[in-house]
C-alpha cells in the first residue's frame, strides 16, 4: 500500500516537473527563429456556461492552455517514469 502511494507521488512529481520544464522551454523557444512552434499555445477544453436555477447560479467549464514543448516533456516524463521507479523501488 505504502509503495503504491509513493509511486503515485513519484508519477505526479515527474509530470509536474515535466510541465514546468516544458513551459520554460516553450517560453524560451518563442524568441528563437525556427523553433518558435514549440512555444505555440493550444487551448483545449469546454467553454464556461451558466446554469441559472433561480436560487443559485452554477458556472461550469474547463480550459487548459498547453504548448507543444509541454506535450513533448510530458511524453518524455512518461517514458522515464518506469526506469526511475525501478531504480528507486528496487
Amino acid at each position: 500500500m505504502q509503495q503504491g502511494f509513493l509511486k503515485g507521488v513519484l508519477m505526479f512529481a515527474i509530470l509536474l516537473a515535466a510541465v514546468i520544464l516544458g513551459s520554460l522551454i516553450g517560453d524560451f523557444a518563442r524568441t528563437i527563429g525556427g523553433i518558435e512552434w514549440l512555444g505555440r499555445m493550444f487551448d483545449v477544453g469546454i467553454p464556461t456556461f451558466d446554469l441559472n436555477l433561480k436560487v443559485f447560479v452554477v458556472t461550469l467549464g474547463f480550459q487548459v492552455h498547453i504548448s507543444a514543448a509541454e506535450i513533448a516533456m510530458i511524453l518524455v516524463g512518461l517514458l522515464c517514469y518506469p526506469k526511475v521507479a525501478k531504480i528507486l523501488f528496487a
